[in-house]
């Protein structure tokens, strides 16, 4: 889906030719985007200035029928040119940098797989697969329907140069519409290397009560080393040496004493699904260090790629924010007149005029499709951004745990305290937003509804039977 997607936007000349190549022809590369553009402009002048083609301009529109295609027209020559010319701005650039630093991505997030020896599971991109594309199906029947019905209608009424007023009317729905779809895909991306990065930390989550070290008892607070004892079979079993058998018996209380706060936090707080016990006996057993690559052996690397997806989402989101406010803009526009229409004119007259019918039908249609788009679009941003909050709470879940490896080695904990603090500052600089003016989440819906609510209260007191008396409409 996502490359018909692709396919169809080099078509209509939303995105360069040749985007993921640096060393290509300059004008092969942004000649769509350059013809497509022009020909919009030249029929939106053709039928504005001659007023020969546009349903507008037709006798049989009536005083409503125009005031609605006049709206839908200038309200998508400013969606579609606003959109075009933020495309051309640092549009190939964009791809060229996303596409390497996901490489960079990528191939650690390989490396860390291979350590965790987790590069075989496939079951939960499976399920992700699954999703993904019923979404991508379910938009291209959205607006597969949008375009038969928009196409159809104006073929009975322009016959050959139906395509001329279609240039007008659904074609910068459309475009921005797929714009957002780029958007979708990108975010996805961004949302799925968030998840891998989780998957990773829950490994380490889980392995945090099976995995020990050799004992080494810190003062978490002040970082201080206070004692380092190694217990081994000799020294367990020989109660000759007064002083061995008093710093066994010190050590073998503390690793109870810590093991006794293990259960206790976690049992307040633990994600996974791994709830059998760790029987190990302090006193009659030997405490050696692992050998080889552990799956806490990843935690730098980890929380360098956090850092990486991050900076990621800044330029995706300096990339497609702009392109957002236009298309809310439209989508909120074309959503409350598409209302005022259903309610106030096709349920009184509805049937007794074929291009006004038409006219109400293509706000419904296009004001469900953009609200789908836009929905979409806050759910994958919340997604992405819950996602990479729970990296945090998973880290942090860790260090209250005091696994055995980050009590042998201080450098675990400075780097995961870090880590945690420094996303902090991370959640309070980026979320994906509209440059500045609204947050792409799901508070966007309620302020939404909200304003639409204020607005329909004020249209829906018009009173409509005068005008509709006059044009013949209402005996």
């Amino acid at each position: 889906m996502i490359q018909i997607m692709n396919w169809f936007s080099m078509v209509i000349g939303l995105i360069p030719l040749n985007r993921q190549q640096s060393e290509t022809n300059f004008i092969l590369d942004y000649a769509m985007m350059c013809i497509v553009p022009i020909f919009y402009v030249a029929c939106y002048l053709l039928i504005n200035l001659t007023h020969i083609i546009g349903l507008c301009f037709l006798d049989s529109c009536n005083s409503v029928c125009k005031l609605s295609s006049h709206l839908f027209m200038h309200l998508g020559a400013f969606l579609y040119l606003t959109i075009t010319l933020l495309s051309l701005y640092r549009r190939k650039e964009f791809f060229l940098q996303f596409d390497a630093r996901l490489n960079d991505i990528d191939a650690v997030i390989q490396k860390c797989q291979r350590v965790a020896e987790m590069d075989k599971v496939k079951v939960t991109a499976v399920k992700h697969s699954v999703a993904y594309h019923f979404t991508w199906l379910f938009l291209f029947c959205v607006f597969t329907f949008a375009l038969y019905y928009d196409v159809r209608s104006l073929y009975l009424t322009f016959g050959n140069l139906a395509f001329i007023p279609f240039m007008v009317s659904s074609f910068p729905y459309l475009a921005g519409s797929i714009i957002q779809g780029e958007f979708i895909y990108h975010v996805s991306v961004i949302s799925q290397r968030f998840e891998q990065i989780n998957m990773l930390l829950e490994k380490i989550n889980q392995e945090a009560r099976h995995r020990h070290a050799p004992l080494t008892v810190f003062d978490i607070e002040s970082e201080g080393k206070k004692e380092r004892k190694t217990v081994t079979p000799i020294t367990a079993m020989d109660g000759r040496t007064t002083t061995g058998f008093g710093n066994e018996h010190k050590l073998a209380g503390e690793m109870k004493r810590q093991e006794g706060q293990q259960k206790n936090d976690e049992d307040e707080l633990d994600t996974s699904n791994d709830e059998d016990e760790d029987d190990f006996d302090y006193d009659n057993a030997t405490i050696a260090e692992n050998t080889g690559n552990t799956s806490e052996a990843n935690l730098p690397d980890l929380f360098k790629l956090h850092d990486k997806i991050l900076a990621l989402s800044v330029i995706t989101n300096g990339e497609f924010g702009p392109q957002c406010v236009p298309y809310m803009a439209a989508c909120f526009v074309v959503s409350i007149f598409g209302i005022f229409l259903e309610t106030k004119v096709n349920f009184i007259v509805g049937g007794k005029s074929r291009l006004l019918d038409y006219m109400t039908y293509l706000y419904v249609i296009w004001s469900f499709t953009t609200m789908v788009v836009a929905y979409i679009v806050l759910r994958l941003c919340c997604n992405a951004n819950n996602h990479s909050k729970q990296s945090a709470m998973i880290v942090h879940e860790i260090m209250q745990k005091k696994p055995a490896f980050m009590l042998s080695n201080d450098l675990f904990y400075n780097k995961m305290k870090s880590f945690t603090l420094q996303f902090l500052h991370w959640e309070g600089f980026f979320q994906f937003n509209g440059v500045g003016l609204f947050a792409l989440d799901y508070t966007f819906i309620f302020s939404t509804v909200s304003a639409a609510t204020s607005y329909l209260i004020v249209l829906l007191q018009f009173d409509m039977t005068a005008i509709l008396r006059n044009e013949g409409l209402m005996s």
